[in-house]
């Protein structure tokens, strides 16, 4: 049964430089902030587990892992496209904390009965379930993001959301690479420390669970004036695609999914793989390689307190062009690093950081402000649902060149994606910004 309404006041609540939109409370606010942190980090991790489930628990070959890492990211983005939509849409109706709470104790179930699998259909059922509470996790987290700011603090909400996102992912993925050193140097054996590793994540999802379930606004902030069928409330979110922006932010969401989801699954592979060529084990190869992923979190992190400073004064859609412009550049050049352990992949980690950060914030500003209030939750449900393709594409390309061409190849592949959208966005900026005329009437500038 979902939460019922409350009475709203007519004004929102302010936090520092964050206007509320009317029936968000404080503690609403300082919630999401929670769950910001840690939301991000636990899906990331579900990738980057996995180059020690296969080289110390399932002893999967190297000339097929990434392949077979294609085959998991597939079947995990399976979940996000029959749910999304289904997701925002029931969402508008049932509430999102009760969502948002249901997606982090599926994650903690499967991170649990993650090392019960082997190397056949348990393996990729085990991804199934775990997706099933990601891409709850995932759609509420943008539904929630844009629930929350007035317009004028938009971009200043979803910069200090993914920068908390950031600081999460570089937290805990800096800790889960580390946790199989140290259970082996605590005496347990390579399987025993993968099982643990897992164990100590599904712990921490219990975590946030009880943030969002406690914390978060009930209800959503308007509703659908009937109560319509989910599909119906869904083709909400197919209609508004007849806008150019609105298509511009599904292609985005594709983009920058496909990107973050590169980063979690192939990092620490080629990494691992990079690590046995040079005489390591993999868990040396996972904990040394933890300290690269963290430079480019970090740098994302703080590149999103720069953008947040300036993000809501400038046209979304020039946001967009200007931030997948470096994301095409920043993944290329890191695709094209040949040693992933010399000094120089630092700065190509910062870098990354830059870009990866620039397409996300362009991202959800921008679907933010084009998604109709009364049904947001469904139009972003589509939003979600068009990441969901782009890391189809991801994946099954990317995890194909991993195995036949090099290693880096996935975030090749990512910095051709961006230049397109980049393309794009700049034919759709032309297209729609605001003329002289119409801003010296008032028209908004972001627009």
């Amino acid at each position: 049964m979902g939460d019922k309404d409350v009475p709203h006041a007519p004004d929102g609540a302010r936090v520092g430089i964050w206007e509320l939109s009317p029936g968000i409370e404080r503690s609403n606010f300082f919630s999401l902030l929670g769950a910001a942190f840690f939301s991000i980090g636990l899906l990331t991790l579900v990738g980057n587990l996995r180059p020690y489930l296969f080289n110390s628990m399932l002893a999967i070959p190297d000339d097929i892992q990434g392949r077979v890492s294609a085959g998991m990211d597939v079947v995990s983005e399976i979940p996000a496209l029959l749910l999304s939509g289904l997701v925002g849409a029931a969402s508008d109706k049932l509430g999102r904390r009760a969502i948002y709470a249901m997606g982090f104790l599926i994650l903690a179930v499967g991170y649990f009965l993650f090392p019960f699998v082997a190397d056949d259909w348990t393996l990729y059922g085990m991804v199934f379930v775990t997706a099933c509470g990601a891409s709850l996790v995932s759609a509420m987290l943008s539904t929630v993001i844009a629930d929350y700011p007035r317009e004028t603090s938009r971009g200043k909400l979803v910069g200090i959301c993914f920068f908390l996102n950031g600081l999460g992912v570089a937290s805990l993925v800096g800790l889960a690479s580390k946790l199989p050193q140290i259970y082996l140097a605590q005496g347990f054996d390579a399987f025993e420390a993968g099982r643990l590793a897992y164990w100590t994540v599904a712990v921490l999802c219990l975590v946030p669970m009880v943030i969002v379930a406690r914390g978060l606004a009930r209800g959503s902030p308007a509703r659908l004036s009937q109560r319509e069928p989910l599909l119906a409330t869904l083709k909400v979110g197919i209609q508004a695609a007849r806008d150019l922006k609105v298509r511009l932010a599904y292609l985005s969401a594709a983009v920058s999914r496909a990107s973050l989801s590169i980063i979690s699954a192939f990092f620490f592979l080629w990494m691992v793989r990079a690590g046995k060529e040079q005489g390591m084990t993999p868990a040396e190869a996972y904990s040394l390689s933890g300290g690269i992923f963290v430079a480019i979190q970090l740098t994302a992190t703080l590149w999103a307190i720069i953008v947040i400073t300036f993000i809501d004064r400038i046209n979304r859609v020039l946001t967009m062009a200007v931030g997948s412009a470096l994301a095409c550049a920043s993944y290329t050049l890191f695709g094209l690093v040949d040693d992933p352990f010399q000094p120089i992949m630092y700065a190509a980690a910062v870098f990354l950081g830059v870009g990866e950060m620039s397409g996300i914030l362009a991202s959800q500003a921008l679907i933010g402000q084009v998604a109709p209030l009364k049904a947001r939750g469904a139009v972003i449900g589509v939003f979600t649902l068009c990441g969901s393709l782009g890391i189809f594409f991801a994946a099954i390309v990317g995890g194909y060149l991993f195995d036949v061409w090099r290693p880096s190849a996935p975030y090749v592949v990512m910095g051709g994606t961006s230049g397109l959208l980049c393309v794009v966005a700049t034919y759709t900026w032309v297209k729609t910004r605001p003329t002289a005329a119409m801003l010296a009437a008032g028209a908004d500038p972001t627009a």
